[in-house]
């Protein structure tokens, strides 16, 4: 009986996410709409979409908030390992506008329980039977125990020969600018794959700098409506953007690293892995919500047939 595809652990914070009705700003709101939300439970989220088994450690408070995150991870059919620890649960609220106004993020985040992870809470089982572990710049952010956490994991995970993937993914409202590169480089020497935005990678010393803390790793750089491109194993690779269109713009970048490294995983050559990567997160701009819901033969679909609205008859 033939395998299925191999597992992937990735580590991070889940929040309660708030959402404002459209147009609406906090000053004056009426109303909110309660998500769960987390970059890595995204990509955790999107792996087990596209039918990969997924993993997520974490931590969650001992509270009804707790209880909350534990069965919406379960409906993902997403692992649950996060630990229980004292503290709250993060919350952030958004204003998800138009342009010319642009939206606003405000978090509320400050004692939460991943926040009180330390590298001592590692447990090396979390990486049994693993093919990849998938970490972001966030956790690296939140606070010395949840960076050590990280980084110890990320250790081990390169040890035991797993894939180790990182995405930079700098939140300014959590880190300044200054302190990106220091903050971030134990991480980029470690990643195997390194997702980076952009409009990031100055911070970071440009693609020269980057290719000298990370010279081994294969480099996926987003471009947003310009597409993405992949630098690394002697390869220079550029992709368009998949033209889009609706509620779903966050989390597209949690998609495409989701749908890249399931890619990644099963064997795809980089370009094929990075079309996939752009169809994946396409796809996640047509749902709302902070999660890809798109199996891979959806995916595929994009990718042959192009874009389209047309129902099957």
């Amino acid at each position: 009986m033939a395998e299925g595809p191999a597992s992937v652990l990735t580590f991070g914070e889940a929040l309660l996410k708030l959402v404002l009705a459209p147009a609406q700003r906090l000053e004056a709101m009426t109303s909110l709409d309660a998500q769960c939300a987390g970059s890595e439970l995204n990509v955790a989220a999107g792996l087990r979409a596209l039918g990969r088994p997924a993993a997520w450690a974490s931590a969650v408070p001992p509270s009804a908030l707790g209880t909350w995150v534990r069965g919406y991870v379960h409906a993902l059919q997403v692992e649950d390992l996060a630990l229980t620890r004292s503290g709250r649960l993060g919350t952030f609220y958004l204003e998800d506008h138009h342009a010319p106004r642009p939206s606003r993020v405000v978090y509320d985040r400050a004692g939460s329980a991943f926040a009180r992870l330390t590298a001592a809470d590692f447990a090396p089982e979390w990486l049994t039977g693993r093919a990849a572990l998938h970490v972001s710049g966030v956790s690296l952010a939140l606070g010395a125990g949840p960076r050590a956490l990280a980084l110890r994991l990320m250790r081990a995970a390169k040890a035991a020969g797993l894939t180790v993937s990182f995405d930079v993914n700098h939140r300014r409202l959590l880190l300044a600018d200054d302190a990106a590169l220091d903050a971030y480089a134990p991480a980029l020497r470690l990643a195997d794959l390194l997702f980076v935005a952009e409009r990031d990678t100055a911070l970071l010393g440009g693609l020269t700098g980057l290719r000298q803390l990370a010279p081994d790793a294969l480099l996926i750089q987003t471009r947003g409506a310009q597409g993405s491109a992949l630098l690394g194993g002697g390869q220079s690779l550029t992709q368009p953007a998949v033209p889009a269109a609706g509620p779903g713009r966050v989390g597209r970048g949690d998609a495409f690293a989701a749908g890249y490294l399931h890619a990644h995983l099963s064997g795809e050559a980089p370009a094929a892995a990075l079309a996939f990567a752009a169809a994946t997160a396409a796809l996640k701009t047509t749902t709302p919500g902070d999660q890809l819901r798109a199996t891979e033969a959806e995916v595929r679909a994009v990718q042959h047939a192009g874009p389209g609205n047309e129902p099957v008859r």
